[in-house]
Formats: structure tokens, C-alpha cells, sequence
């Protein structure tokens, strides 16, 4: 059937295909005749007869360029993810394969991957694991979302087995890194100084940001994304949000007086701005971490910091139940930890100040 719109003035053939009625375009009224469009409905009806169906093959061949940065926002924009947890997805495709993000699928080939795979690894032989999964699970949506007529994947594997093919992936060692030394670390951030004309501050909030993970035990995205609406000042306690809590559960910490002294120092800089580190999230501190381990004398990692702080905890004998709380870790798999739902801060402030104490009365060793 050949028909004119009134509202666009095209011509369109319309038929069906396997059953489904389909509408395929022949041009606009003032680029072709009536009878030149005679012509193209009479073939365009012919090809639906045969059962070919333009419109899906037009979709299709659109679905074979969708590129890199496509994929990455289509699989970040379908899964429900906490805001941190979808940033630092996006930081790590960016940071690793931002100059494929215009690059079209098709054209990552296992050989082309392997490549860049092994410059991350000689570089980040941590973050290495990290790009691989989210580069999978991207190019898995695409996979999934890009299909023929049949509903079979257009797209070819994912050019990333190529790495457990060939067994390139370093096996993953469980850390057992933590820090024994206080006086030396905080030696080592005292000398950590600001080389930076637009962000002068950014050596102390670096050793605030350091500090706060020393003497909290959070995790560091936890910390980065640490809003004021989440500190009570008043009542000396700070809060972790279900969202942004790795196991889901809110916690409500207790601040030790050194932790306090920490809030205030930021407080007079960040007072009123939305997050505890200004406009945004603490962010990728790159520079200044390189320059805090040359002077350290080791590659320390803002996870380190964690491991310490439930290290002191352990060699303070505190009880296991308030280990669990203060770190924030599931109790699903024990049932007697489970049974202690107590959520009151107070009852963990007298443990937070031990630890400090401890942290402290290392650190005094500098002026001795």
C-alpha cells in the first residue's frame, strides 16, 4: 500500500512481515514524483513479500556502530548501583580506555585488547583485574542489547576472555600490608606539601583525609563522599548511609577527640558546601599519594588503613562484636553476632578512643 502523509508530506509503503505490519519511507513528496514513488513502494512490497524487513535492518545496522561510550552508558544507566559504586565504574573505563569511548565495538579486537591490557597491567598491576571486569560487563550489555531479527548477538565475544585464555591475569594475593611503624607515618605525611597553584590546600585535606581513615577505619570512598548532613558536631558522631554502606546497613560511628579535632579543621574550611571536602567528593589524589609513599618508604594504600585500624583494634582485645560494627561488616554469616543489634554509638566511644590513643601514643615517638 503506498500513502502520503499530510503531517510529514512522504510517501510510505506500508505492508506486513512474518505477520507484522511494517512502514518503510520512500521519500519526501517534494524530492520525488508520485509515480517514482509507485516504483519504490512496488519494491519496497515486493522485499516485505520475501519477508525482508528494511526498518530492522536499518536498526541492526545502526546496532553495529554503537561504540565504547555507548555501551558504558547503557550498562551503568540499566543497573542500580549506589552513586559511588557507578563513579568508580566510570572512573576506571575512563581512566583506562577513554580514547576508545568514539571507537565502535566491532572494532576491539582480542589482539587490540590484549595490548592495551598489558600496558595497564605494568602500570596498575592492582587495577588491572578492575578494568577487565567493567570492560566485560559493558561489552556483556552491548552483547545483549544488540541482536538481530532472531534475537541472536551481532556483536562477537567479548575480546577481554583473550586474558583468561592465555592466563594473563596475575592471581590475586590477599594483602596482608598494614601500618607498624605510627611515627614514621605521620613523619611521612607532615612532609607531604602542596605543588599545585589552583588547589593550594590540597596537602591538607590530603592529611585530613589520611588521618579520618586512620582513626575511623572506613572505607575510602566511604570518607570521600562523606557529606556534613551526615556529621552531628553536637553530638560527636558521624553517619554512613544504607546507600553508600558497602553492606547496605546504615552506621552511626562515634567520633574519637582527635577524630573531632579532625571535623573541626575541615569544618572552618568547608562549613555550608555539600560534601565534608568542599563542592564534591575528595578526589583522586594521585600526585600527592605518589609523593606521601616516597616518603613513606613503602606503597601504601588508603585499604592499609582499614586493615590497621582493625589491627589495633585486635591486639587491644576488644570484643569481636564491637570489631564488627566499628568496620561495618556483615553479620549475616554469624548468629551470635546477629542476635547484637544494638545500634547506640556511645556504647563504641570509649573502643574509637582506645584506638586513637594507641595511633598517638606511637606518633609520640617523633618528639622523643
Amino acid at each position: 500500500m503506498l500513502f502520503r502523509s499530510a503531517l510529514s508530506k512522504s510517501y510510505f509503503a506500508e505492508g506486513r512481515v512474518k505477520g507484522r505490519t511494517r512502514r518503510v519511507t520512500l521519500g519526501r513528496a517534494d524530492t520525488i514524483t508520485l509515480n517514482e514513488a509507485r516504483k519504490l513502494a512496488m519494491k519496497a512490497l515486493a522485499e516485505m513479500a520475501d519477508g525482508r524487513d528494511r526498518n530492522a535492518e536499518l536498526k541492526l545496522q545502526r546496532a553495529k556502530l554503537i561504540t565504547l561510550g555507548q555501551a558504558v552508558k547503557g550498562w551503568l544507566s540499566e543497573r542500580t548501583l549506589r552513586a559511588s559504586t557507578s563513579e568508580t565504574y566510570l572512573a576506571t573505563m575512563q581512566r583506562e580506555f577513554a580514547d576508545w569511548f568514539d571507537l565502535e565495538l566491532r572494532r576491539i579486537t582480542p589482539k587490540v585488547f590484549q595490548a592495551r591490557f598489558s600496558e595497564i597491567l605494568a602500570r596498575t598491576p592492582a587495577g588491572a583485574a578492575l578494568a577487565v571486569r567493567t570492560f566485560k560487563s559493558c561489552w556483556s550489555w552491548a552483547r545483549a542489547d544488540v541482536t538481530d531479527r532472531d534475537g541472536m548477538p551481532v556483536l562477537p565475544e567479548c575480546p577481554a576472555n583473550i586474558i583468561k585464555a592465555k592466563k594473563m591475569m596475575p592471581k590475586a594475593k590477599r594483602k596482608q600490608s598494614f601500618v607498624s611503624d605510627w611515627a614514621a607515618f605521620f613523619a611521612a605525611l607532615d612532609t607531604v606539601e602542596t605543588h599545585s597553584n589552583r588547589h593550594p590546600e590540597a596537602g591538607d585535606m590530603f592529611r585530613a583525609y589520611v588521618e579520618l581513615l586512620a582513626r575511623t577505619g572506613m572505607r575510602f570512598a566511604e570518607a570521600a563522599h562523606l557529606r556534613w548532613s551526615d556529621v552531628d558536631m553536637q553530638a560527636k558522631t558521624f553517619t554512613i548511609p544504607a546507600d553508600r554502606a558497602k553492606n547496605g546497613e546504615a552506621l552511626t560511628l562515634p567520633m574519637s577527640s582527635q577524630t573531632f579535632a579532625v571535623f573541626e579543621g575541615l569544618k572552618e574550611r568547608t562549613e555550608g558546601q555539600h560534601f565534608i571536602w568542599g563542592p564534591k567528593p575528595y578526589g583522586d589524589p594521585r600526585k600527592t599519594l605518589t609523593a606521601f609513599r616516597e616518603a613513606l618508604g613503602w606503597p601504601v594504600q588508603f585499604h592499609d588503613l582499614r586493615r590497621s585500624f582493625a589491627t589495633i583494634a585486635t591486639d587491644l582485645d576488644l570484643q569481636q562484636s564491637k570489631i564488627t560494627r566499628l568496620l561495618n561488616h556483615s553479620t549475616a554469616g554469624n548468629v551470635t553476632l546477629g542476635y547484637q543489634v544494638s545500634k547506640n554509638p556511645e556504647t563504641l566511644r570509649q573502643s574509637v578512643q582506645m584506638i586513637s590513643d594507641f595511633i598517638d601514643a606511637q606518633r609520640a615517638d617523633l618528639k622523643t
